[in-house]
C-alpha cells in the first residue's frame, strides 16, 4: 500500500527555495511538490526545471485556484507573509510558512486568526527544532542533566559584508539583520528556557553606505522561569562565522557549537557537557559515511516539512504553530522598540514599534562606514 503524498504548493522561487528545498523533494515520502508560483516567470521555470513540479504560476492567486494544491509553502520576503498567508488560508489549503512569521505582532496574529478562522494548518518553519543535534540538547536539559538552568548565550556571526539594498533582507520596509537571521537563536533560546517576560535590546548599523537595517544587534531576555538569555549577533566580524549556544546550569554547563552555521550542513554540532570545572564529556552525534543517508536522515529542512505532511495527513496540529512564530516576532520587535527608546520592553508587547522609522534613525545616527571593502564567513 502506497504512502498517501500531501499535494504541495510553493510561493517563492528564490535561492531559499532552490538550496534549502529545491533538491530534496525526492525524498518526501509523504509529500509531493506539484506547483510552482514566482513573479519572474524564469525563476519559476527553473524551479520547475529543478523539482520536475508539474505546473508554475506567476502569481499566488492562479496557484491557489490550482485544485490539485492542498497546502502551500510560503518562501516570499516576510512583508507580504500576512497577505498571501490569508489568501492561502481564504482558499481553504494549510500553510507551511518560512520564518520570519511577519514583520510586526499584529500582522501575526492576522495571520494566525485567518488560519484558525478558515480551519487550515499553519507551520512556522523553525527547522533547527527539527536538527539532531538541537533535539538532543533540548533532551539534555529536559532530562535535568544540567540542574536548574539559569542562563544561556547564543552567538551568531555570520559576515556580510556584501550586503547590498537591493537584497529584501537589508533594505526597507523589511526587518533587518536581526529579525532574519536572528529569528533562529531566538526561536532557540525561547524554545530551551521558556516563554519570555522581559526584553532589552541594542541594535547598529555599521554599513550605513550599504544598507539600510541593522547589521548588529544584541538582545537579553528574561525568562518567566527567572532565567536569563542573551544573544550576539553581527554581519561584520572579520573571523569565520561561528554559531554557539552556550547552556549555564547548576550541575554543569552545556556547550554546542557548530564549525560554521547549522543552517545548510549535515554536519553535527560539536557538543560538550562540562562539569565542576574538569571533568568535559563529548556529546557530539555521529554520522554515517553516506552523504545521502544524513541527508534523508538529518536534513532539517526536509524533516520539518516531513513533520508538517505528517500534520495534515493524520488532522494534527504541529508543534511548531503561529504562536512560536508570532512569539519571536515580539521579542524583536521589543529588540528594535529597547534600542530606539532606551528602555527595558516588558511582555506582552503593547503595540509594534515603527521599524521603518527606526531604522532611518540609526542609518542617520551611524557614526560608521565601510567603503568599497568586501568580504563574507568562511562556508
Amino acid at each position: 500500500m502506497s504512502m498517501r503524498k500531501v499535494k504541495l504548493g510553493i510561493v517563492g522561487c528564490g535561492w531559499g527555495s532552490r538550496d534549502l528545498y529545491g533538491s530534496f523533494f525526492r525524498y518526501l515520502e509523504n509529500g509531493e511538490l506539484v506547483a510552482a508560483a514566482d513573479a519572474d516567470e524564469k525563476s519559476a521555470r527553473a524551479y520547475q526545471e529543478q523539482t520536475g513540479c508539474k505546473r508554475i504560476y506567476t502569481d499566488l492567486g492562479s496557484l491557489l485556484k490550482d485544485k490539485e494544491v492542498e497546502a502551500v509553502m510560503v518562501l516570499t520576503p516576510p512583508s507580504v507573509h500576512c497577505k498571501q498567508v490569508e489568501q492561502i488560508a481564504e482558499a481553504g489549503k494549510h500553510v507551511y510558512c518560512e520564518k520570519p512569521m511577519a514583520i510586526t505582532v499584529e500582522e501575526a496574529d492576522e495571520m494566525t486568526s485567518a488560519c484558525r478562522k478558515n480551519k487550515v494548518k499553519l507551520q512556522i518553519a523553525f527547522m533547527k527544532r527539527f536538527n539532531p543535534s538541537f533535539l538532543l540538547c533540548k533532551k539534555l536539559i529536559e532530562e535535568g542533566r544540567l540542574g536548574d538552568v539559569f542562563e544561556m548565550r547564543a552567538i551568531w556571526d555570520n559576515a556580510r559584508a556584501y550586503a547590498s539594498a537591493e537584497n529584501y533582507r537589508h533594505r526597507l520596509p523589511g526587518g533587518g539583520y536581526l529579525q532574519e537571521d536572528g529569528s533562529h537563536p531566538l526561536d532557540v533560546c525561547r524554545w530551551w528556557m521558556g516563554e519570555v517576560k522581559e526584553v532589552s535590546g541594542n541594535a547598529m548599523l555599521v554599513m550605513s553606505d550599504r544598507i539600510e537595517n541593522d547589521d548588529v544587534a544584541c538582545v537579553i531576555m528574561k525568562h518567566k522561569s527567572g532565567a536569563m538569555s542573551t544573544l550576539h549577533i553581527t554581519m561584520l566580524t572579520h573571523r569565520r562565522g561561528l554559531e554557539s549556544y552556550e547552556v549555564f546550569g547548576t550541575k554543569g554547563t552545556l556547550l554546542m557549537e557548530w564549525p560554521y552555521h547549522s543552517t545548510h550542513t549535515l554536519e553535527p554540532a560539536i557538543i560538550k557537557l562540562y562539569e565542576k570545572s574538569s571533568k568535559v564529556t563529548d556529546l557530539t552525534l555521529s554520522t554515517s559515511w553516506s552523504p545521502q543517508k544524513e541527508m534523508e536522515k538529518s536534513w532539517q529542512y526536509l524533516n520539518e516539512l516531513r513533520y508538517f505532511c505528517g500534520c495534515v495527513i493524520n488532522n494534527r496540529e504541529p508543534s511548531v504553530t503561529g504562536k512560536d512564530g508570532r512569539a519571536v516576532v515580539e521579542i524583536v520587535n521589543a529588540a528594535y522598540l529597547s534600542s530606539q527608546k532606551g528602555i527595558k520592553v516588558k511582555l506582552p508587547l503593547e503595540k509594534s514599534p515603527d521599524i521603518t522609522k527606526f531604522f532611518k534613525e540609526l542609518r542617520k545616527s551611524s557614526k560608521w562606514k565601510i567603503g568599497k571593502d568586501l568580504w563574507g564567513s568562511r562556508y
